[in-house]
């Protein structure tokens, strides 16, 4: 197995809402081989048509969620893009990892509740 470190940016998705394991569409990532990792992410979190939405912030508040490292990630974009939609951008932030920080992909909420 892959240490984290040696995955790419694309080859890493933060997950903090029903994409996460155990949420309501974590079925997406079913016989997907890679590494969930537990990680803080910095912004603010709403709420967008009953599903969480993240707006990345350096100086917000710390929110504790999910790291998929898969080697398989960038061939899924493009199904994730659009199940994500409109609403939800894909853009790349810091995250900590541990006692590590890290680059990785998320899908940022455009709007709030």
């Amino acid at each position: 197995m892959r240490e984290l470190d040696s995955y790419k940016p694309e080859e890493r998705l933060i997950v903090y809402g029903s994409l996460a394991p155990g949420g309501s569409n974590a079925f997406m990532f079913k016989g997907l081989e890679g590494t969930w990792h537990r990680c803080l992410i910095y912004g603010n979190m709403g709420r967008w048509r009953g599903f969480k939405s993240f707006k990345w912030d350096p100086q917000g508040t710390e929110h504790e969620s999910w790291l998929l490292a898969s080697a398989a990630l960038p061939r899924m974009f493009p199904e994730l893009d659009d199940f994500e939609g409109e609403e939800y951008q894909r853009i790349v932030i810091p995250a900590r990892v541990g006692d590590n920080w890290i680059l990785a992909h998320i899908y940022e909420g455009k709007c709030f509740e």
